[in-house]
């Protein structure tokens, strides 16, 4: 309990300077979201008194520290305004329906990473030393060195024309597709996600199962796993019980770091693959400088990334006192 009072004493500050932050950087950069109001060839032109009346009504005619105070107040209350777009939905709704993208794709991802990942390492392990692991380790170290749009792109190609042109590029329903029965809307709207998941796995099962390989190497070296292969147990469950059990603990660590590289990762895919979730929505919503929209997301990410460590360190520390006790 004094673990946990301790992370959340330290993680609130975070929270807040990360919204500061970017409340700053946001207002301080030129331009604004009113700016093309004034532009001629847009054919909104209006007067500079006009502009001003709207400027008051935003509040953005108050000092910074006001505004981040009454913005501050509202996010409180889960209040988060209305976008600054054409559309002028509440925030609250346009993050929850990117929100339901992005955890569909971000889920499916984290499934297929551990459960590919850590087989690979385990395999890669009980083979150390061997061509077949030299090879797999050569191939994994290719996948982390190539960004994720370079996966995304290369994907695109290879499925776009060709024996291989099965799959949905882009979308998350095929355009123009008269209404079907429910087991058909799913099965069209899996195979839109093949290819974004696609892209997530192949980016980021590189580190899960290097992980996976060093923390199980590192357990096989130990006395107590020879012990347990001359008490006769078979080879499988000394590699995936036993000695997975101990080499499990980096891939716990590396549970809270992963949050950060999926959003970061979706952004690049839900532009490639044109998928209306969060990484989308926060391009967008910088570049037509929506101020609500844009705090509201950051302060979603920060407080999903610092939950995610918190969780990942319960995790670990659970793990731990297993060990001891066992």
């Amino acid at each position: 309990m004094r673990f946990l009072l301790r992370r959340l004493l330290f993680g609130l500050p975070t929270l807040l300077g990360i919204t500061l932050l970017t409340f700053a950087l946001s207002r301080l950069a030129p331009g604004g979201p009113l700016s093309d109001l004034l532009d001629p060839e847009q054919g909104r032109a209006v007067t500079k008194e006009q502009l001003a009346a709207t400027e008051k009504l935003l509040g953005f005619d108050r000092p910074l520290h006001e505004q981040y105070g009454a913005w501050l107040s509202s996010a409180l209350r889960f209040d988060f305004g209305r976008s600054l777009t054409s559309d002028r939905r509440p925030v609250a709704e346009k993050i929850a329906a990117a929100a339901a993208v992005s955890l569909e794709l971000q889920g499916a991802a984290v499934v297929l990473l551990y459960g590919l990942g850590i087989p690979l390492g385990v395999f890669a392990a009980a083979r150390a030393g061997t061509r077949r692991e030299r090879c797999l380790a050569a191939l994994l170290f290719v996948l982390q060195a190539m960004p994720t749009v370079v996966i995304g792109a290369l994907l695109l190609i290879l499925f776009a024309r060709g024996p291989f042109a099965w799959l949905p590029l882009a979308g998350l329903e095929t355009p123009g597709a008269e209404p079907a029965a429910p087991l058909a809307r799913a099965l069209d709207h899996a195979r839109h996600l093949v290819l974004p998941v696609a892209c997530l796995v192949l980016s980021g099962i590189s580190g899960i199962a290097l992980y996976a390989r060093a923390g199980v190497l590192e357990a096989l070296r130990q006395p107590w796993i020879r012990a347990a292969r001359a008490r006769g147990l078979p080879e499988w469950r000394v590699r995936y019980v036993h000695a997975l059990k101990s080499g499990i603990l980096p891939l716990v660590a590396l549970l809270g770091g992963l949050l950060p590289w999926l959003v970061g990762g979706s952004v690049a895919v839900e532009t490639l693959f044109s998928l209306p979730g969060l990484g989308r929505l926060t391009i967008d919503s910088i570049a037509a400088r929506d101020y609500p929209t844009v705090m509201a997301l950051t302060l979603l990410v920060a407080a999903a990334t610092w939950l995610g460590f918190l969780l990942a360190d319960l995790l670990h520390a659970a793990l731990r006192r297993g060990e001891v006790d066992a």
